[in-house]
């Protein structure tokens, strides 16, 4: 069973562009409680997350989708993190994808931090010219470290739009090694190619971090 778990705040477009991507059996939406519940004073354009949740659930649920509603004190690290841990490790027998793109930030952090312990997928959700995109954010780099030296230098002068030929002009190697490499680089997620009749590539998000890691 695919479960998504996603912090809910103002917007429903986040947990529905993520729906819509990763398809999903069951939906469980962290939501925070509306700040004037949280707060002793009155808090100007409060919106109400619960009504968004809700809204959420009935369009989702008429896909098929189950859905629970986790009220949380969006301010409280402590609390979203704890209770999204509990709620990923109840499900711990199925796929639990996290979603850290609503809500408050200390919602999304906490939520990040509890996808991290418990060792989940987790997703933000990008606003594109052409729609939402979703974008996975990896949680261990212990495999693509253990890449030869070779590998990486690769990655590293890699320029988008970059080709085999290219990349073998700048390290004075053949083209051939330069096609294994990059035909490597792309099993681990770190380059993609781009459509064209000749096949060009560019970094993942991921290749970008660990460009940025290896200097």
């Amino acid at each position: 069973m695919k479960i998504l778990v996603a912090t809910v705040g103002g917007s429903e477009e986040p947990v529905i562009a993520a729906a819509r991507k990763l398809g999903l059996d069951k939906a469980i939406l962290i939501t925070g409680k509306q700040a004037s519940e949280v707060f002793d004073e009155p808090v100007k354009n409060d919106v109400n997350p619960i009504a968004v949740s809700e809204s959420i659930k009935k369009k989702l649920k008429n896909l098929g989708v189950k859905v629970e509603i986790l009220a949380v004190n969006p301010f409280d690290f402590e609390e979203c993190c704890i209770k999204t841990i509990e709620t990923i490790e109840k499900e711990v027998s199925n796929e639990v994808n996290v979603i850290v793109s609503g809500g408050t930030k200390i919602q999304a952090l906490a939520a990040s931090y509890a996808a991290f312990i418990c060792g989940c997928r987790m997703y933000y959700v990008q606003e594109a010219k052409n729609g939402s995109e979703l974008v996975e954010i990896p949680l261990t780099f212990a495999e693509v470290d253990e890449l030869s030296k070779s590998r990486k230098q690769a990655l590293k002068v890699l320029v988008d739009g970059d080709d085999a030929s290219k990349i073998a002009e700048k390290l004075k190697i053949s083209k051939k090694t330069a096609s294994q490499y990059l035909k490597e680089l792309r099993e681990y997620g770190l380059v993609e190619a781009i459509n064209g009749k000749v096949k060009r590539y560019r970094l993942t998000f991921v290749g970008k971090i660990c460009k940025a890691r290896w200097g």
